[in-house]
């Protein structure tokens, strides 16, 4: 980055939510029965999906934009 060049900040990645679920583009949360199963991109060096049950106040707060899914990574200590 070169001295004086202005930084602009990107979007907030774009939400689909409903009931039951919400998603962005590398993670998402379902219901399964009584069960919220958070299902993100590891950042691990061989990658792929993984999945960790969170509570129903997370999920309610990624659906309010209290809480992000980097916080449920803090919170969790996902990798």
């Amino acid at each position: 980055m070169k001295l004086g060049k202005k930084v602009t900040v990107k979007e907030k990645t774009k939400l689909e939510i409903s009931d039951d679920s919400i998603s962005a583009e590398s993670w998402s949360v379902n219901k399964v029965d009584n069960r919220y199963i958070f299902e993100y991109v590891s950042g691990e060096l061989t990658g792929g999906l993984k999945q960790h049950e969170i509570t129903k106040s997370d999920f309610e707060g990624l659906c309010s934009g209290d809480i992000s899914d980097y916080d449920l990574i803090l919170k969790y200590d996902l990798s």
